[in-house]
Order: C-alpha cells, then sequence, then structure tokens
C-alpha cells in the first residue's frame, strides 16, 4: 500500500495561504479603522457594512490566530515532506 503526502501537503499549503489572507485583511482593517466610512474587509474577499468592524476581533486574528494557524499548517507541510522523503528512501 502506497501512502501519498499530497493530500496532506496541499491542504496544508491552502491553509498557509488562507493564514496569510488572513493576516492581511486583519492588518488592512487594523490600518484603516480610523478613515471616514469605513467598510471592513473579510478574509472571504466580500466587505461587511460601514462601521462594523471589531477592532478586538481584529487585533486577535493578526496577532494570535493567523500566526498559529500558519504555524500548524508548516508543520503539517513540514511532516508532509519528510513522509514523502521516507518513502522515496524506502522504495529505492
Amino acid at each position: 500500500m502506497l501512502i501519498s503526502p499530497g493530500p496532506a501537503l496541499s491542504s496544508a499549503t491552502r491553509g498557509m495561504s488562507d493564514a496569510t489572507r488572513r493576516m492581511d485583511v486583519a492588518a488592512h482593517n487594523v490600518a484603516n479603522v480610523s478613515t471616514y466610512a469605513f467598510a471592513p474587509l473579510r478574509a472571504d474577499g466580500s466587505q461587511g457594512p460601514v462601521g462594523s468592524m471589531d477592532l478586538v476581533s481584529e487585533l486577535v486574528d493578526a496577532t494570535m490566530l493567523a500566526p498559529f494557524a500558519y504555524t500548524a499548517n508548516a508543520t503539517v507541510a513540514r511532516t508532509a515532506a519528510e513522509m514523502q522523503r521516507a518513502l522515496l528512501d524506502i522504495r529505492a
């Protein structure tokens, strides 16, 4: 039975991309919160209503959630790469 790390690596890559996007959106929202008639961005690409931003949630996303999600997904990617190397060593 051959176990492929492809799905794990693909999923981890998407997870790191999502964490990066969340960090970028949170940074944009925090930087622009005091702008007149500011409508916050959302990680899915949409915009919220004017004045609907929750500064605390944005700061938590930017300083805790996004970095932890990125780190967790990077760990999965590293493990998938190690698994692939081990499988190639076995087959060689």
